[in-house]
């Protein structure tokens, strides 16, 4: 009985060492009580007799006056034990005397940030070290506490729940942690969802005390700058919980990042430059000087470098550079930083599926092909120069071919379209291809109107007027040039600028103008269609919208022939670099490897007449081992392969479910890879009914803001949660776990003070009280 409650006061002191011994101190002040009842011997005489008389009045009231003292000397024992021992008690947590043992429920982030190193740790390992310490404090107590642990990035699958702390738990937990070690993710997570897992899984043990440990480094990004952290905070103390936020990380670390590497990757072609841009961002607080970052293509290091002079604190800077690939294959592309104290953030990765060339249709309703020509020569004067392949051919052909290996089609002056073309070129550019319209005097607008526009849900943007119109000549009453374009689109940033002399070339006589009905301001009709591009009147000339997955780029003018001099005139040089720009906006990207952020799963739908369902991934940690999955036909019930511990093949008992709906002959095969937290290139290759092998690549790189390190400050960590109730731990103390309970330690010591000076003066008071002390006689 004694031992018990020894072990159930000790978790209350930040030395549970000192309490056994401090209890056996109480004794003390009794043996002293009984000592000095003992000591005295009984001798009886007659002058005592009328002593003893006069005794018995008085003894009960003598007798609780030496048991008051007695007890107010074993309070000053208990007092000094408290204060020496440090006790750390809540009033909310009073039910441990009853029987309930602690829940702690630590949640350890493991985000990419996690992975700050200095020295020989990093805020990772620190963390484990905080649960690990955590749990060996439990370990001198058996049977006092449990201990649940949640990763940040599987909050939902907690990797213990509920388990006694003992000795045969801690081994365990050692091999756990071992396994973890410089397993944090590179993934930028939910704080806030980790909580509320936290609260749910402390939400089913109401009879425990409940503590909530947030082991992170406290980002200003995740704790400042959330907006819902508040709520949350309030929700679990709401719920009884008490929260403990413990740092990792003592302070912020200067951190360089690259945050983008990217380029027009859908127009790669062998043998042409390609151009593309890479972005460095300085994260720290001093200045960075002589940033180097190494090229390297399918693992090759290249003979260049890239160097910024000086990256100013919080500033990003960029650079654009030319890569040519002489092979016509898949490639990978990397850039490095030198080493810092976030390894995640000093890489980045760029796939690229680089063809022997890309290919254009351009059809011309003239038969003489005469402005055909102007654009094909603008786009590819050689094929080894641009990467360009055009293919000039009538209106019959987009009846006759199939349209999928274009990455673009051009119509030209086209007066109409048989309704078995129009539909191909609805399905061309619905599943990503670009369409470019170009006006002419051979246009039926009412054709167009009809069967093109159809109500604003067609190919064609705009509903034209019944006839061309003539732009007024230039009389000064409204100077400048002919066209006007927005310069900050992305055909028109780099070609006509303010100090651009080509706008002032180019003459337009004449054009289709939009009906007068269609309202000209964008924001009023808000029906996608964006004008990129008005004449010296004001009146539309090029237009820009999506159907589908596919950009259509509209000019209600003609492309060479007759209605402007843009091709043949002075402002030639700019018609060229024009068609050259439309181009690289509106081809295809469907079809250019994907960018990804890690930990975005792979999620593949198969058609199953055209693959077999055999899946193989390579990773870029397993490079060499595939991973080997089947797609299999889904059914109109969510899969059981979501559910832990389940497998997709199992059958439900009979009753348990309802029966899934036959299976579709032609439902798509359907697969998800979640394996995909490292970043680099990971290949797919997907088995065909033919049996060839179809390659994907997907280049999977970190959050940019994972590469912030600034650490938030306890006032703003405060400020942020308002009124709610919470303890902060500084990064690498460990002083706090003896006294985890997390009650008000100095305001305890404060009252035990002044509770001490109180029962020492109450004692000093009370023995001079009860004690003989004879006068002195005065000296004669």
């Amino acid at each position: 009985m004694f031992s018990q409650l020894i072990t159930s006061l000790a978790p209350h002191f930040a030395h549970p060492g000192l309490v056994p011994l401090g209890a056996m101190m109480v004794a003390s002040p009794i043996i002293i009580h009984l000592i000095n009842r003992m000591r005295f011997r009984r001798v009886r005489f007659a002058a005592m007799e009328f002593l003893l008389a006069s005794e018995q009045k008085n003894r009960r009231r003598l007798l609780l006056e030496q048991l008051l003292l007695l007890l107010l000397r074993i309070l000053i024992v208990l007092g000094l034990l408290a204060l020496i021992a440090r006790l750390l008690l809540d009033p909310s947590q009073l039910s441990l005397f009853q029987g309930a043992k602690v829940h702690h429920v630590v949640l350890l982030d493991d985000s990419g940030s996690m992975r700050d190193r200095w020295g020989e740790t990093s805020a990772f390992q620190e963390g484990l070290a905080v649960a690990r310490k955590l749990a060996v404090d439990g370990a001198k107590r058996p049977g006092t506490e449990r201990i649940s642990l949640l990763l940040l990035s599987r909050p939902s699958e907690p990797l213990f729940t509920q388990e006694d702390v003992n000795e045969d738990f801690l081994t365990r937990l050692d091999t756990k942690l071992e396994n973890l070690k410089g397993q944090a993710t590179y993934q930028e997570l939910d704080v806030i969802a980790g909580m509320e897992e936290a609260r749910k899984l402390l939400a089913d043990d109401r009879a425990a005390m409940k503590t909530l440990h947030v082991v992170s480094d406290f980002r200003v990004r995740d704790w400042v700058s959330q907006g819902t952290i508040e709520g949350e905070l309030k929700g679990l103390e709401k719920a009884g919980i008490n929260l403990n936020l413990v740092r990792t990380v003592p302070d912020t670390h200067g951190n360089l990042a690259i945050t983008d590497l990217s380029g027009d990757v859908h127009v790669a072609a062998a043998g042409v430059p390609l151009r593309l841009r890479v972005a460095v961002k300085n994260y720290g607080k001093e200045l960075a000087k002589d940033v180097r970052l190494a090229v390297f293509q399918d693992g090759q290091k290249l003979p260049m470098a890239i160097v910024f002079d000086k990256i100013d604190a919080g500033k990003e800077v960029d650079r654009e550079f030319d890569i040519v690939f002489d092979v016509a294959q898949r490639h990978v592309i990397q850039l490095t930083l030198d080493p810092d104290s976030l390894d995640g953030d000093n890489a980045r990765w760029l796939a690229v599926d680089v063809p022997p060339k890309n290919s254009v249709l351009i059809i011309d309703g003239d038969s003489s092909g005469e402005e055909a020509f102007f654009v094909a020569a603008a786009l590819a004067p050689d094929v080894n120069i641009t990467g360009y392949a055009p293919l000039v051919e009538g209106v019959d052909y987009l009846r006759r071919q199939p349209l999928n290996p274009f990455q673009s089609i051009y119509l030209i002056n086209v007066p109409e379209l048989a309704a078995d073309a129009i539909e191909p070129l609805k399905d061309f550019v619905k599943s990503g291809g670009g369409l470019v319209w170009f006006a002419g005097d051979l246009v039926k607008p009412a054709f167009y109107n009809d069967k093109l526009y159809e109500e604003g849900k067609g190919l064609f943007p705009v509903p034209l007027a019944p006839s061309r119109r003539d732009l007024p000549a230039n009389d000064g009453t409204n100077p400048g040039a002919d066209f006007r374009f927005q310069a900050d689109h992305p055909i028109f940033e780099k070609i006509f600028g303010e100090d651009n002399p080509f706008s002032d070339l180019v003459l337009v006589s004449t054009y289709l103008p939009v009906a007068d009905s269609w309202p000209r301001d964008d924001n009023e009709r808000k029906d996608g269609v964006r004008t990129i591009a008005t004449f010296r009147n004001k009146q539309p000339v090029f237009f820009e919208h999506q159907y589908g997955k596919g950009k259509v780029i509209t000019c209600l003018t003609s492309a060479a022939k007759g209605w402007n001099n843009w091709a043949s005139g002075p402002g030639a040089p700019s018609f060229v670099t024009t068609q050259l720009e439309i181009e690289k906006y509106v081809a295809r990207q469907d079809r250019a490897p994907e960018r990804r952020t890690v930990g975005q799963p792979l999620d593949f739908a198969l058609s199953p007449t055209e693959y077999v369902g055999q899946i193989e991934i390579r990773s870029p940690k397993m490079a060499d081992i595939p991973v080997l999955l089947n797609a299999t036909r889904g059914t109109d019930k969510p899969s059981d392969a979501s559910k832990p511990g389940t497998d997709k093949n199992d059958t439900p008992a009979t009753g348990s479910e309802p029966p899934a709906r036959p299976l579709d002959a032609n439902a798509p095969l359907r697969e998800t890879f979640t394996e995909t937290n490292a970043p680099g290139v990971y290949t797919v290759a997907l088995l065909k009914q033919d049996d060839t092998k179809e390659e994907r690549l997907y280049s999977y790189n970190v959050p940019v803001d994972e590469g912030n390190l600034e650490v938030a400050s306890n006032d703003e960590i405060r400020k942020r949660a308002g009124e709610v109730r919470f303890d902060i731990q500084d990064a690498g103390s460990f002083q706090w776990i003896q006294g985890r309970e997390l009650g008000d330690e100095n305001g305890v010591r404060t009252k035990l003070l002044a509770l001490l000076v109180i029962l020492l003066l109450s004692e000093q008071a009370l023995a001079c009280r009860l004690s003989f002390h004879p006068k002195q006689l005065a000296a004669a």
